[in-house]
């Protein structure tokens, strides 16, 4: 099962997490201030942050990438067109042009769960990038900037 829920920290996290810090924490690891999300469920999106923030090319799945506000701007309109069409999808399939072709990270048993489970999982991807936007939204405005730190 993949667990969509974008979460705050916790003194014993399981499973490979993708952490997203505000610049202060840029350099500690597991910060209480940080939000953090499943790899399975980060996959489904992380494509859209490959393609449209180059730094995230270098290494992003596994290191830390900086976010400034002009690129999320950017990728923020490209989540909320994901989640336009997630809204109206009937099947995983239909997602295919906005999801992008992230193969070298997107594990097969995710996707299969995801084809299997759409509609009950498209509710749950649909919350999380809400909560994701939400949450880049507030921290881009106070800090300029926030991180992505991979696996």
């Amino acid at each position: 099962m993949i667990n969509f829920n974008l979460q705050s920290w916790q003194e014993e996290m399981s499973g490979l997490t993708f952490e997203f810090a505000l610049p202060t924490f840029k350099d500690e690891c597991r910060s209480k201030t940080s939000k953090y999300l499943a790899e399975s469920a980060f996959s489904f999106i992380e494509g859209v942050f490959f393609y449209h923030l180059p730094n995230y090319q270098n290494f992003g799945h596994w290191g830390t990438t900086e976010v400034s506000k002009q690129h999320w701007s950017h990728i923020r309109l490209v989540l909320q067109k994901l989640n336009n069409k997630l809204e109206q999808a009937e099947y995983f399939h239909q997602l295919k042009t906005v999801l992008y072709d992230f193969q070298f990270i997107f594990d097969e048993d995710w996707r299969q769960d995801m084809v299997i489970k759409f509609a009950e999982y498209k509710v749950n991807l649909s919350q999380m990038i809400s909560q994701i936007i939400e949450w880049f939204d507030e921290n881009i405005q106070k800090y300029n900037t926030v991180f992505i730190k991979g696996i």
